[in-house]
C-alpha cells in the first residue's frame, strides 16, 4: 500500500494509491477522460483494473482532499525485441501507464511528473525493466527532461523509461 506522500516539488499535495471505497471521488476525473462513459462503465473499468493485484489507481490530492490527477497502471510482460538489445529473454516485466489524467491545466506538466516519479518507484518495487507512458505531448516536458537519458520512444507513439536502480530515492511504498 503507498502511504500518503507529501511532496517537496509542490506543497499541499498528497499522492496516494487509490483504495476502492468511493468512486465518486474518481468521477470528475474519470468523465474527463471517458465522456461517454455511463457510472456503471467507469465503475466496471474501475473494478476491472483493480482486479489483479499488481494493477492499481495513484491519486493526487490537495489539503482540500480535491482530486487533481491520477494515474492508471497495470504490470505486464512486454517484448523485449525492441527494447533490449543484449537481453537474451523474449520478454522484459513492465509498468504500463494505461490513463494519466490531470484537472488542472496549470499543474499539468508539475503533476504529470509526480505521478510518473511515483510509478517508477512502483515499477522498480516489482522488478521491472521499463515505465511504459502514453505518446509525448507538451504536458511531459518535464519527464523529458528528468528522464532523458533513459528515455526510448518507439514510433512515436509510445514511449518507454528504462528504469535503473537510481533513478529515484523516494521509497515510501
Amino acid at each position: 500500500m503507498l502511504a500518503q506522500n507529501y511532496n517537496k516539488h509542490i506543497p499541499g499535495l498528497v499522492i496516494s494509491k487509490y483504495a476502492p471505497s468511493d468512486l465518486s471521488l474518481l468521477l470528475p476525473l474519470l468523465a474527463e477522460e471517458f465522456p461517454n462513459w455511463n457510472f456503471d462503465k467507469l465503475k466496471s473499468y474501475i473494478n476491472l483494473v483493480l482486479k489483479k493485484k499488481s494493477n492499481g489507481i495513484l491519486v493526487v490530492k490537495n489539503n482540500a482532499l480535491y482530486n487533481l490527477g491520477l494515474l492508471i497502471y497495470s504490470i505486464q510482460d512486454i517484448s523485449a525485441k525492441n527494447l533490449c538489445k543484449n537481453k537474451k529473454e523474449e520478454f522484459t516485466k513492465c509498468l504500463i501507464v494505461e490513463n494519466l489524467i490531470v484537472s488542472s491545466p496549470v499543474l499539468e506538466r508539475k503533476i504529470f511528473l509526480l505521478l510518473v516519479e511515483k510509478a517508477i518507484d512502483i515499477a522498480e518495487n516489482n522488478s521491472c525493466d521499463f515505465v511504459e507512458l502514453p505518446r509525448f505531448n507538451q504536458s511531459f516536458d518535464l519527464i523529458k527532461d528528468k528522464y532523458k537519458e533513459n528515455i526510448i520512444n518507439l514510433n512515436s507513439w509510445r514511449t518507454f523509461i528504462k528504469i535503473e536502480k537510481i533513478l529515484t530515492a523516494n521509497k515510501e511504498l
